[in-house]
């Protein structure tokens, strides 16, 4: 996949900033259910942590260590002036290779980004990653229909997006080793732009 059709945040950093200040009501809603499963102290990676707001800092309120990965220079700054004490690297998510063992992972918001052709590897690398029991919490496409990978605006920036079938996905998790915790649509499609967004909670 050529960088050029990359998901390039750091073109809309000031307006996404702005923007992205709490999560909808059903994102929220399995995020709280995503912190009530994990254990006291619990070591978290993000995936795609973007600036770290809402969700990361959410977590760190809740007594989590974050380890968050993004590919976005400016929205990572913004995470580490926000929250230094926590742990910030720049990476490619398909590069990224994890050193620890964490308890929980959040994948929200960012895999439908990137290749489908990729989503095999990055979800192994999730869970292999987990503790026995960890629990991942992961945001895809929301159709039922195969869909071609496509392009769209935000900000007047072209982004990719590409997402398995739901069916397909909760397939592949269940192949890797995942038991389905929870599902729900956190958003529905529109017949239009909006293709919808499945939520789910994921445990090894």
């Amino acid at each position: 996949m050529n960088r050029e059709m990359k998901a390039e945040y750091d073109l809309i950093a000031e307006q996404w900033l702005a923007a992205r200040v709490e999560l909808p009501e059903k994102d929220q809603q399995l995020l709280d259910r995503f912190i009530q499963l994990l254990p006291p102290n619990p070591r978290v990676l993000d995936l795609g942590c973007g600036s770290g707001v809402p969700i990361a800092k959410s977590l760190v309120n809740q007594g989590c260590a974050i380890t968050g990965v993004d590919r976005s220079k400016c929205l990572l700054e913004h995470a580490q002036h926000l929250m230094p004490e926590q742990t910030w690297v720049h990476s490619e998510l398909e590069d990224y290779c994890p050193a620890d063992s964490f308890d929980g992972i959040m994948f929200w918001d960012s895999i439908f980004h990137i290749p489908r052709t990729e989503h095999t590897s990055l979800l192994k690398m999730a869970f292999s990653a987990l503790k026995p029991k960890g629990v991942l919490m992961l945001s895809s496409g929301g159709s039922d229909k195969n869909i071609p990978a496509f392009t769209d605006y935000m900000f007047e920036q072209q982004f990719y997006y590409d997402a398995l079938p739901m069916e397909e996905l909760i397939s592949l998790c269940r192949t890797i080793g995942f038991t389905l915790e929870q599902r729900v649509m956190v958003n529905q499609p529109d017949g239009k732009r909006d293709k919808g967004r499945l939520g789910l909670l994921l445990r090894k």
